[in-house]
């Protein structure tokens, strides 16, 4: 008995030992780690950390010899390579098992980590890494990309078909580690289509992503619903071949009485593209009604403070008062969208994946805008969907031109001054977890 208690005793003072991750934000390779230390209750320290200046200091270099993050101080010392650090913070409680029950199912999450680096985290960083700017965008690898981690996922979607998790009937670092891989694809360019061919994948990752442990450090996770576009240097890059091939193509010119008419208006077109600017000079892109407006008519109110004071603040009764003295009804508005469809909503999480998809559609506008998107009432039976936003200027019709979606809401706008009742349910509506005007709250997405 003795023994047993030194053992426990042992074992919550080295989780309490001091550990730092030394990681960019962002990085998927960490959240195995961060999510395997919620499971085991380790405490971990993030300092901030700019990739590109701090993983190139000779300091750093010590820790890790390619400057590569993640990186782990651990009191004996720096472990790099994400895996492994992902391993060590398992290990660091047998009772969890997130290693596995046995030592055939210890092998077996061996087995399902190293089929996620080499098979899944490969695959789908080729695809998505172009639509989030991390490289160039090349057509034929991103759907090679595309078939290589169909093929994976399913490999993963066969072993699945019995069984609710990877390794055992609990959660273990295989589960962790193949989520951690599949949700930025998940999220940013895997649409329902593409998805559907994997409706064991799907089960299962929507039943890990909604446990607490993997809540804690990825957040609510809304499914891609339309593929992100590319951004504009990635779209160009990639009729980079083309263009060669057109310029080198005056090398071979032949007389122009020998050139056939189709010949020839190819050449008038090529050579009309090759000119270095256009005869007529592209008109410049429209500023956005509410940048002129910050120039033309300037608020005294401040967007970023305030989503600083939100989002640092220790009580929100103080920061609400705060933004009641800061709030100028003349430059910026309170608007109230009840979803004009709530009959409807039966299945709570897809009604949740209704207001995520709203929010990643409102990016346009993200430096003028700030509120809350809510569900309230009995999930399956009785839900209804209501927003509460912070707007510049005296109208929603920004939003509605910015997100399609905003069309199927009843706006109304709160009148100024802001009455005591107001104040309430605005506070109820940004800052409480319910109820909200009398019902519960199932879900609320904070937009800043």
């Amino acid at each position: 008995k003795n023994q047993h208690i030194t053992c426990i005793l042992s074992f919550y003072s080295h989780c309490k030992m001091s550990h730092t991750l030394y990681t960019d934000a962002g990085n998927f390779r960490a959240f195995k780690i961060l999510i395997a230390a919620e499971y085991n209750n380790v405490e971990i320290a993030i300092p901030e950390f700019a990739v590109g200046t701090d993983n190139v200091t000779p300091a750093f270099l010590k820790k890790s010899p390619l400057g590569r993050v993640p990186v782990l101080d651990t009191p004996q010392g720096s472990i790099f390579e994400s895996n492994a650090i992902a391993r060590y913070v398992a290990r660091m409680r047998s009772d969890t098992e997130l290693l596995g029950a046995s030592f055939h199912a210890s092998a077996q999450v061996d087995t399902w980590v190293d089929f996620c680096a080499h098979d899944i985290e490969l695959p789908a960083t080729l695809w998505y890494y172009p639509y989030l700017g991390v490289c160039p965008y090349n057509g034929g690898l991103t759907n090679k990309a595309k078939g290589d981690l169909a093929k994976s996922l399913g490999v993963l979607n066969a072993h699945l078909a019995d069984k609710t998790y990877v390794v055992g009937h609990k959660v273990t670092l295989a589960d962790i580690a193949l989520v951690s891989a599949l949700v930025y694809p998940f999220k940013f360019v895997a649409e329902a289509s593409y998805r559907a061919a994997f409706p064991n994948v799907m089960r299962w990752f929507n039943t890990c992503v909604n446990q607490p442990e993997f809540e804690a450090v990825i957040g609510k996770v809304v499914l891609c619903e339309k593929a992100l576009a590319l951004p504009e240097g990635a779209a160009a890059a990639a009729g980079g071949d083309k263009k060669e091939k057109k310029e080198k193509a005056p090398k071979a010119e032949k007389p122009k009485e020998e050139k056939k008419p189709k010949e020839e208006k190819k050449k008038a077109k090529e050579e009309e593209e090759d000119f270095d600017e256009p005869l007529v000079p592209a008109a410049p892109k429209a500023e956005h009604p509410f940048k002129i407006m910050d120039k033309t008519n300037p608020s005294p109110f401040s967007m970023d403070t305030w989503k600083k004071i939100y989002s640092n603040t220790n009580d929100y009764k103080d920061a609400m008062n705060q933004f009641f003295e800061m709030y100028d009804s003349n430059g910026w508005s309170i608007y109230r969208g009840d979803y004009q469809y709530n009959e409807e909503l039966k299945v709570l999480f897809m009604t949740s994946n209704l207001i995520g998809g709203f929010i990643q559609r409102t990016e346009e506008i993200r430096k003028w805008l700030f509120g809350t998107c809510t569900i309230r009432g009995v999930a399956g039976e009785s839900m209804k969907v209501t927003h509460y936003f912070l707007i510049r200027g005296d109208s929603i019709q920004p939003l509605i031109d910015c997100n399609d979606d905003a069309a199927f809401y009843n706006w109304t706008k709160v009148p100024t001054p802001v009455s005591e009742e107001d104040k309430k349910t605005l506070y109820d509506y940004w800052c409480s977890e319910g109820p909200l005007d009398g019902e519960p709250c199932l879900d609320s997405r904070c937009y800043k």
